[in-house]
């Protein structure tokens, strides 16, 4: 097992990553794009891309590319979609 790593990325509840996490999608394991800032410049939005893990669907994979480099975190997909749900009533 590997070393844990934070997150090069913050996610960002825009309304697209909100409808992206709350979709049928989302939901069935189809990659989405998402709404990612690197967490040491809010100024620079990062491509993003996620998807709920078939092999333990509690899981959504998010990978991030940014000068060459990739990141990837699993994170609760059920904590994720509360969270864009909440973020849409507000």
């Amino acid at each position: 097992m590997g070393a844990f790593a934070m997150p090069v990325y913050m996610l960002e509840f825009t309304p697209k990553t909100i409808a992206s996490l709350l979709s049928q999608h989302a939901i069935d394991g189809v990659e989405i794009e998402l709404d990612v800032y690197n967490k040491n410049d809010l100024t620079i939005k990062l491509e993003a891309k996620g998807q709920r893990l078939k092999s333990d669907p509690d899981l959504f994979r998010i990978i991030t590319v940014h000068n060459g480099v990739t990141n990837e975190h699993d994170w609760n997909f059920t904590i994720l979609r509360e969270s864009a749900d909440r973020s849409r009533k507000r």
